[in-house]
Formats: structure tokens, C-alpha cells, sequence
């Protein structure tokens, strides 16, 4: 049997809305895929779904060097920097956007209307209804 011991940031980045499921108000997202542990690290698959982040105002990408973004609502940041401020920068360290102690090698910023937003839990249904919503991987004909 293997054990796999979760690190600090792993499990920091765990607790947040992930990329992939609906976020629970509608807007302005960032949504971070194709993480991994270490800018070296190998790849052979995909990589891990990180945070979607959000609601924002505004994402702004300057020379691929940093990321700006600004909070529909200062209170919304603490969730993911741990201070209620608007605006925030995230760095991009070669190709890699990083954040929360780990790399992603994409994101996408995208908008969640509200009917596209999280839904009540379910109290009647013997199965759960999906939530999942992972904009880069529908295929469009």
C-alpha cells in the first residue's frame, strides 16, 4: 500500500473552488489547469485542476511576466490571499503561472453566467447532480 502524505499547499489549494466545478456566485473567472509540484517536473499527463478564482473585474496579462487582477468584491480575495484587498498580482515564472505554492502551465479566464453557477445541494435525489463545468475541454463542431 502506497501512502501519499499532502503537502501545505496542496492541501491549501484543495479547499478552494477548483477548476472544473461550478463556482457558487456568477462572473469573471481564472481558472488554473495543468498544475504541477516543481517547474522541472516531468510531465506525462495533463497535471492537476488548481483554483478557479473569482468573481473578478478585471485579469490582465502583461508580457507574460505577471497576471493583475481585481476582485468584484475585496471580501471574495481572502478566500484565496488571505486579505481583503481588490486587486492582486500573480507571477509567472518562465511559463508557468504560480500560485499557492504550485506551477499551472495554463489558464483561461472565462465568464459563469448565473445559470451556470453551483446548484443547491441536493435533499430528494438518490444520485447527486454533477456540478462539474470545465470550459477548456468542450469541443466545439
Amino acid at each position: 500500500m502506497q501512502i501519499t502524505h499532502e503537502t501545505q499547499a496542496e492541501a491549501a489549494n484543495s479547499a478552494l473552488p477548483q477548476y472544473g466545478s461550478k463556482p457558487k456566485k456568477p462572473g469573471l473567472y481564472l481558472g488554473l489547469f495543468h498544475g504541477r509540484h516543481l517547474p522541472s517536473e516531468q510531465m506525462n499527463d495533463w497535471g492537476f485542476n488548481g483554483p478557479t478564482i473569482g468573481p473578478l473585474r478585471w485579469c490582465h496579462t502583461t508580457y507574460a511576466f505577471d497576471i493583475k487582477i481585481e476582485f468584484e468584491d475585496a471580501a471574495d480575495a481572502l478566500e484565496y490571499f488571505g486579505v481583503a484587498q481588490e486587486q492582486f498580482v500573480i507571477a509567472v515564472n518562465d511559463d508557468l503561472l504560480v500560485f499557492g505554492g504550485m506551477y499551472y502551465g495554463d489558464w483561461t479566464v472565462y465568464y459563469v453566467k448565473s445559470d451556470d453557477c453551483e446548484r443547491p445541494a441536493d435533499t430528494f435525489r438518490e444520485t447527486r447532480r454533477v456540478n462539474d463545468l470545465l470550459a477548456h475541454r468542450k469541443h466545439i463542431i
